[in-house]
């Protein structure tokens, strides 16, 4: 069954499939986090229905964004997404394998690199999610290094690689993207409330830098022990 919900409040709207992984507050923070330039060519690695496409049209004007989705259905969502919002000029969808981009994309073609991938490694036993929702939430179709692989593929030199991943993978990103000549450049850990360990992290890179990292102030999902988003979030959703 599909249903409309606002991203940005009567301001853009995304359609969701229940069938599919419905997009979460990871995504949100990730696209606020992300810092464009008129003009940039961005792409969203494994972009579901569209989510961080949409909020980085509609957040940074003049700049070209492209969606990567290896599931065919959520690719077709994804592009129903962008013609509901009118988005068009600005964002394409590939339906594609991102393993696979290299007869397709440019090397060094994109000025940022953006993805919410899956955050847990496949393990043994059978897993209880539908086909879509198991490729969302697990490394089925791609791995962290196969991710950072293809972002640094992509990137100029002296781009920005921006992603949101599970605290407790924290090192594993940042030496994976080592390897690949990112560097580390500006940490912002993300908690449910003020007394909670983080959950998540926010993160940019730098293809071709110096090592040196600033870590920015924690961001507070949630006021106290209620379920009131706290003013930075009702500022990211537009909430007033």
């Amino acid at each position: 069954m599909e249903e409309i919900h606002y991203l940005i409040e009567d301001e853009l709207e995304i359609i969701q499939d229940n069938r599919f992984f419905k997009f979460g507050t990871d995504s949100v923070l990730l696209a606020n986090f992300v810092k464009l330039r008129r003009g940039d060519k961005v792409i969203d690695l494994g972009t579901g229905s569209g989510v961080i496409p949409l909020l980085l049209a509609y957040k940074n004007e003049g700049v070209e964004v492209t969606g990567v989705e290896i599931q065919p259905e959520a690719a077709e969502l994804a592009e129903r997404n962008v013609e509901f919002n009118q988005l068009q000029d600005q964002i394409k969808i590939i339906n594609a394998d991102l393993c696979q981009l290299e007869g397709q994309l440019e090397a060094g073609s994109f000025d940022a690199v953006v993805s919410n991938p899956p955050y847990l490694p496949v393990e043994g036993g059978r897993m209880k999610e539908n086909d879509y929702l198991a490729a969302a939430r697990h490394e089925i179709h791609a791995e962290l290094e196969d991710v950072v692989a293809e972002a640094a593929r992509l990137l100029k030199y002296g781009g920005q690689f921006f992603l949101v991943h599970r605290a407790e993978r924290l090192t594993e990103v940042i030496e994976t993207l080592a390897q690949y000549n990112c560097q580390a450049k500006e940490l912002r850990l993300v908690q449910a409330r003020r007394d909670k360990e983080a959950d998540i992290f926010l993160l940019r890179a730098k293809k071709g830098a110096n090592p040196g990292l600033r870590v920015k102030p924690v961001l507070i999902i949630y006021q106290d022990n209620s379920s009131e988003y706290t003013a930075e979030l009702k500022e990211i959703y537009g909430q007033k």
